[in-house]
């Protein structure tokens, strides 16, 4: 159960295409990681750029922390991106201090955008964009795959599941 990471990644990369960016990178690619989200959101970032004929740049880490999407953003600045797309929240707030810190404005020197949600892209300034997965329908999916197992529901084969979700464009790609 989780939201198309694929589809997510293309919508996110998407909104920035849409903005008028064409110098796109992608940071949050995990070399150690050959399942999970990682390459998912790779693989979406990259059908958005091939579908516009745009290239691309990818900033690999290790963990989906601040610290490390400040890092990663601290070399990206050498290819000097218009738009980030960060593969979560957390290394889109390391990567916009790095951005602040280097004199340059979010979103008009580099627009960024990350996915998850969480309170703190609310609150910094700018407002992070973000995909927002629909956690009540997670929640209400899971108690339903919960009751199914409780209930003893004999055979009942591994499912995947998706739950929706939604773009919160703000300011760090729209601007004040």
């Amino acid at each position: 159960m989780a939201i198309d990471n694929v589809r997510a990644a293309r919508d996110v990369t998407e909104h920035l295409i849409g903005l008028g960016r064409t110098r796109i990178a992608a940071l949050g690619a995990q070399d150690n990681s050959a399942s999970g989200t990682a390459p998912l959101r790779l693989a979406g970032y990259r059908q958005a750029l091939a579908a516009h004929g745009l290239p691309e740049t990818v900033a690999k880490v290790e963990r989906y922390r601040r610290h490390e999407g400040a890092a990663a953003m601290a070399a990206l600045l050498e290819h000097r991106p218009d738009a980030v797309f960060c593969f979560n929240d957390l290394l889109a707030l390391g990567a916009m201090r790095t951005i602040l810190s280097a004199g340059l404005r979010v979103p008009e020197d580099i627009a960024l955008a990350g996915l998850d949600d969480i309170e703190d892209g609310r609150y910094s300034t700018p407002t992070l964009t973000t995909l927002a997965p629909d956690k009540a329908e997670l929640a209400r999916i899971a108690v339903d795959l919960l009751k199914r197992r409780i209930d003893g529901l004999p055979g009942h084969p591994p499912q995947e599941t998706r739950a929706g979700y939604r773009l919160m464009a703000r300011e760090s790609t729209l601007g004040r």
